[in-house]
């Protein structure tokens, strides 16, 4: 199961990467919502959902129309589970319960005849013949539905008797009047009771169909899912995941993150893509501040819980093997509801996580862990986090600017960062006087691309310089360069 707190979760931005996932059908809409999670023994599974999505984004480029005219069919569909229930229980179906399993039918033939976007999909929905002909006993071809004469002869007996009942009536003579409309609710009452009888018995006969309606339910249900995630990776560019074996390391090629990308666009700035390799064991990711580390990070961390739930990450090549639980902590945990120091629930998560490390294979995601903590300190239990991991069957993933030595198991990469010289040319060139141009004119200058470093990271000494170039106070500079 996937191990992320409310809070983390919306800082990762999964629920606004979801949303953006349409699905047209309440079918669809529920099959999404569920969030299945494919763990490393539903592989064949995973690798079934990628097959029929990779062809989807073929046929969506070569066939719009198509997809536009399954678009409109999915959307008509309705929420019929609580009348599939009812038919279940045999309990007598209302009219409008009757007219909505016509219209589910009609429906279900209509998308029966787009065979190349159901083969595309690896999706089976069938015509249902002889259960229209039950709600359709005359064959009109009309869309609504009615307990029809030809269904009872009593009953037809019975409308014909309260339909001359009702002329006489408005024929206006008012002696016969009570007498009338004695009789009309006399008959009413026995309509009732009729169309009673046939509602049941229609029901009765619907429930041979009732395996069929929720296979064809559940199949609009992937249809609309496999869809809609097939029209995301389209909007992304993004290629189709390769799923690992046990050990491998993932891979993500150019990742990006949709929801800070499109931020950044309403901004007029460019997300720059990265790319990055996760082996067994621990990654130490340390890079400048402004740097991108919570980004990359995010990025990173979205796009392999994407894949395990089905979706094909926002990057243009992925590789991974399954992981049997996904953890990802940010440096702001939500203490509210446990009633613990930010430092104790911080220690309480790395404590459930390394236990659980020690039995499956997890990937474990912490944006600066121990960062409140004096650095002393912090320092060996990054260290120590990071030895431990090493050892561990899955991967561990850390940004941090405490210093990690190198080790077995652990592997070091950071952002490049700003060049010295970049620094240099700003300060000869002097700072702009707004804050916020001076702060994007450095950000311009930021690499924020990852590269692989042999032995252990040096710890960035940027802050110092751009603390300068931001118009840090003189004095308290220069008791920086007194210690």
């Amino acid at each position: 199961m996937l191990i992320i707190s409310r809070h983390d979760e919306e800082r990762l931005g999964l629920p606004q990467v979801l949303d953006a996932c349409r699905c047209y059908s309440p079918q669809g809409r529920r099959l999404k919502a569920k969030r299945a999670f494919y763990a490393p023994s539903d592989r064949s599974a995973l690798a079934r959902e990628f097959d029929a999505i990779e062809l989807l984004i073929v046929f969506l480029n070569e066939h719009p129309t198509d997809v536009r005219r399954a678009a409109v069919t999915l959307g008509r569909f309705r929420d019929l589970v609580g009348t599939l229930s009812g038919l279940e229980k045999r309990r007598p179906l209302e009219v409008t319960e009757l007219f909505e399993i016509k219209q589910a039918l009609q429906l279900f033939r209509e998308l029966s005849a787009m065979e190349p976007l159901l083969h595309a999909a690896s999706v089976e929905v069938t015509a249902m013949p002889e259960a229209e002909a039950l709600l359709d006993p005359s064959d009109r071809k009309t869309s609504g539905f009615y307990l029809y004469d030809e269904y009872s002869p009593r009953l037809a007996e019975l409308r014909r008797r309260r339909f001359s009942v009702e002329r006489q009536m408005e024929s206006g003579d008012s002696s016969q009047r009570e007498s009338l409309l004695a009789e009309r609710a006399s008959l009413v009452a026995e309509e009732e009771r009729e169309e009673a009888v046939v509602r049941a018995r229609l029901t009765d006969a619907l429930a041979a169909y009732l395996d069929a309606l929720k296979t064809n339910f559940s199949a609009v249900g992937v249809l609309d899912f496999r869809l809609a995630r097939a029209a995301l990776a389209d909007e992304w560019g993004a290629g189709k995941p390769s799923l690992l074996g046990e050990g491998d390391s993932a891979t993500l090629e150019n990742m990006s993150h949709p929801v800070i990308k499109e931020d950044l666009r309403k901004r007029d700035a460019t997300f720059v893509r990265q790319s990055v390799s996760l082996p067994p064991g621990t990654t130490v990711l340390s890079g400048p501040n402004m740097g991108g580390k919570s980004v990359a990070l995010k990025s990173m961390t979205l796009a392999l819980v994407l894949i395990q739930l089905g979706y094909y990450p926002s990057a243009t090549a992925s590789a991974t093997p399954l992981y049997d639980f996904i953890s990802y902590s940010s440096d702001h945990l939500d203490t509210t509801k446990r009633g613990l120091s930010t430092f104790g629930n911080e220690i309480v998560r790395i404590r459930d996580d390394a236990s659980r490390a020690r039995k499956e294979r997890g990937l474990v995601v912490m944006d600066e862990p121990c960062r409140g903590t004096n650095p002393e300190e912090a320092t060996a239990l990054v260290g120590a986090l990071a030895r431990f991991y090493g050892k561990q069957q899955g991967s561990f993933v850390i940004s941090t600017h405490y210093r990690v030595p190198a080790g077995d198991g652990i592997a070091h990469v950071r952002i490049r960062g700003i060049q010295s010289e970049a620094l240099d040319v700003i300060a000869s060139e002097g700072i702009p006087e707004s804050d916020r141009d001076a702060i994007r004119r450095i950000e311009a200058l930021m690499d924020y691309r990852i590269e692989r470093v042999e032995g252990d990271a040096s710890v960035p000494t940027d802050a110092i310089r751009i603390a300068e170039l931001l118009g840090l106070d003189g004095d308290i500079l220069a008791f920086i360069d007194d210690m």
